[in-house]
């Protein structure tokens, strides 16, 4: 009979299940909701780890060496279109989440597809109905490493990374809990990739970098040392991992240890499996303690008012004035008129007007820089080059400004938090702030435009033009009475004029259509930064109003809970000192038991990080 694999999170949802029961026997279901939310954290312990890089470094080979199975497509000419997400399965299945081409902003739907199906969905082959957007592919497979929560997402590459698909191609960075940047031996880091990696890093600090091809690549022992330096200089503190995935497949193949280990991949996993999903079961470990110890002193409040009103009654009195007291402040932290709502409050409405500022501010900055580009060349010769690097500097503008957004909106609730005694970090890990990248997506004005030369019979006409002036106008001076002497001898200068008139007449034009491109190049800028702060601030004001819903409903269930914890602490107490004298004694028994039963209960919480699990994740063999 075959042995069940250990559940190193077994004990944490006995304990959470147990706080479940004890407050439901309590009467509690305020408090029975707040375990249950850590209770499915626990239950659903996802790792999300994405791969970003450039076309053709690796990614899907890589992710397909992590999980030991060819499922994501590879090919030397064809590139991943869409995000390629990998995850459990009790068995090899894949889906595709489509959107109708008539409706983009419409419901999406997530479609079963065949496996041999995937390539045409995932990749930029095509090859499917065109009557519908592909907006990715999910695929599952029964691997022992995504049971234990890890989810792999292969990102399409970004050529360039400094257009706007770097921009789109962030949509799963916000989301992700730790990021591989993926870079081939072939070439040092590229000043792109740099800048790239450290935009993303704004959203995700999690992150390892991957050096792939090894295999193929005799030198890339001085690549990595390059790109160490690379790293150092711009204060990124991150490791490098050199791998191969040929290497390791073949090694799987053969079932050869050593060749596996000279793939690199047994570094990875590790980081995998001990710094990323042991990372989180060790999140999550310490959440839940930190959740059945509140609970545990709240069940315990009613009971030890109880217990010290019958065992001391001269002590009675004074012991009700201050849980009357203590009901007091509760109630004061309930409605609009407490003073967390009104710090809430006030903080969301100051920070709505500062996040529109430093927006503004940093677009303006942004348009002044283009302008002085802009004036300095021509868009007809150079369009090409600024257009990326003007869609990387706005997508950095809106990027700093949402993490500006999301460093003020961990002030605000570490301020709410404040008035009941809490640090409010843990609520913050939970608030929805979305991606930048999502909503620069959603631009419908890009900053294209198309620039146009004067064409030769343009030229020509206007030089022709010039000429016929400039020749007309001698001539008419070779008409007067005092020049009529002169005759044909006026005929060179007159062609001489209409030379020279003819090409500054030219020049001028030129310079006219250049200054016509760049001015229709600014209006287009400004069209795009328009477009770019009309979409960001809807987006930033819908998220702080979000944001403050969640710290609303957060605040206002803690402070019902509070409220009704002293109500019936104060109502024990009180009814502890009305017991007739031949009653204390058997109460007093069934209070203690009680109060045991909860002992017992946050011992079982005590333990969680007092394990060898809870202390530290056992070092996994990495293969």
């Amino acid at each position: 009979m075959a042995m069940s694999a250990p559940d190193p999170q077994g004990d944490v949802r006995a304990a959470l299940e147990l706080g479940v029961k004890a407050a439901t026997a309590y009467g509690r279901p305020d408090l029975v909701q707040r375990l249950n939310v850590t209770l499915e954290r626990v239950r659903k312990p996802d790792v999300q780890v994405v791969a970003i890089g450039e076309f053709k470094q690796g990614k899907s080979s890589l992710v397909n060496a992590i999980v030991n199975v060819n499922i994501c497509p590879v090919d030397d000419d064809i590139a991943t279109a869409v995000h390629t997400i990998v995850r459990h399965g009790e068995e090899r299945r894949a889906f595709a989440l489509v959107k109708a081409a008539n409706d983009p902003d419409g419901e999406g739907q997530r479609i079963a597809i065949p496996l041999d199906q995937i390539r045409a969905y995932a990749t930029e082959l095509g090859g499917i109905d065109p009557s519908v957007i592909v907006k990715g592919v999910e695929i599952e497979v029964p691997r022992k490493l995504l049971a234990d929560g890890l989810i792999l997402v292969d990102t399409p590459g970004v050529g360039g990374l400094s257009g706007a698909h770097a921009a789109a191609g962030m949509g799963a960075i916000s989301v992700a809990d730790a990021l591989l940047f993926i870079s081939d031996a072939s070439q040092e880091y590229t000043r792109a990739e740099m800048d790239y990696l450290a935009q993303a890093m704004e959203l995700c600090p999690g992150a390892v970098c991957v050096m792939t091809k090894t295999d193929l690549y005799p030198r890339w022992r001085d690549v990595l040392e390059i790109n160490k330096g690379h790293l150092a200089r711009l204060g990124l503190n991150l490791p490098i991992l050199a791998v191969s995935s040929m290497l390791r497949m073949e090694a799987i193949r053969r079932e050869d240890k050593e060749l596996n280990a000279q793939s690199g991949f047994p570094a990875l996993i590790q980081y995998i499996s001990n710094d990323l999903i042991a990372g989180k079961a060790r999140t999550n470990r310490l959440t839940a303690q930190r959740e059945l110890y509140g609970v545990c002193d709240q069940l315990a409040g009613q009971f030890e008012a109880e217990k010290s009103a019958l065992t001391d009654p001269a002590a009675g009195a004074a012991l009700v004035a201050g849980l009357e007291r203590a009901k007091t402040r509760a109630e004061a932290l309930r409605g609009q008129a407490a003073r967390w709502s009104t710090t809430l409050n006030d903080g969301v409405g100051d920070l709505t007007s500062d996040i529109d500022f430093d927006l503004r501010a940093r677009m303006r900055a942004v348009m002044a820089e283009s302008d002085s580009a802009i004036e300095a060349f021509d868009p007809l010769d150079s369009w090409d080059e600024f257009e990326p690097w003007l869609t990387n500097a706005v997508s950095q503008a809106v990027v700093a400004n949402y993490r500006y957004l999301t460093e003020r909106a961990a002030t605000l609730s570490s301020d709410v938090a404040g008035h009941f005694g809490q640090e409010g970090q843990e609520l913050f890990a939970d608030l929805e702030i979305h991606n930048a990248a999502n909503v620069l997506s959603r631009v419908s004005i890009d900053p294209h435009i198309e620039v146009e030369d004067l064409g030769r019979g343009a030229k020509g006409l206007s030089a022709l033009r010039g000429s016929y002036s400039g020749f007309l106008m001698v001539g008419l001076l070779g008409s007067l009475p005092v020049l009529a002497t002169v005759g044909a001898a006026i005929i060179p200068i007159q062609i001489g004029a209409g030379l020279i008139l003819g090409r500054k007449t030219l020049k001028d034009e030129k310079e006219r259509a250049l200054q016509r491109r760049r001015s229709d190049a600014k209006n287009a800028v400004r069209r795009y930064s328009d477009e770019v702060q009309f979409q960001v601030g809807k987006d930033s004001r819908d998220t702080l109003r979000r944001v403050q819903r969640q710290l609303r409903d957060h605040y206002s269930a803690r402070a019902e809970e509070l409220n009704r914890s002293t109500s019936e602490a104060l109502k024990s107490a009180q009814d502890a000192v009305r017991v007739a004298e031949a009653d204390k004694s058997k109460r007093i028994k069934d209070v203690q038991a009680e109060l045991d039963r909860i002992k017992n209960m946050r011992a079982q919480a005590e333990r969680l990080t007092q394990s060898p699990t809870g202390q530290s994740a056992p070092a996994r063999q990495a293969v």
